[in-house]
């Protein structure tokens, strides 16, 4: 979970990803959202109080429930990815501003 005073709640999704030099680091997958009829998924850092760093994915389904998280190459599919996240961040913002009134 990240810090009891971000006030910002995860899903209890944490997948362990390996990078290109074979270091493994945990994240939390916070949303899983369409676009463009393909599936994305953000991807927060584990252990992070201060939440302002996020990564896309493409989720592939390979089918029996089962799903891959690959790496988005192409920078205008990763800007739209990454473009609906953030509206989906401000949406929910904005519902949370108006739940305190």
């Amino acid at each position: 979970m990240a810090g009891k005073d971000s006030g910002y709640e995860f899903e209890e999704t944490m997948v362990t990803l390996t990078d290109e030099d074979g270091n493994e680091k945990d994240f939390y997958i916070d949303e899983i959202y369409e676009v463009d009829s393909r599936l994305y998924a953000a991807a927060i850092p584990a252990g992070v109080d201060n939440i302002t760093e996020y990564y896309v994915f493409r989720i592939k389904d390979l089918g029996n429930d089962d799903f891959e998280m690959e790496d988005i190459t192409d920078e205008e599919e990763y800007d739209a990815a990454a473009d609906a996240y953030e509206e989906k961040l401000d949406a929910r913002l904005w519902n949370r501003l108006n739940e305190e009134e």
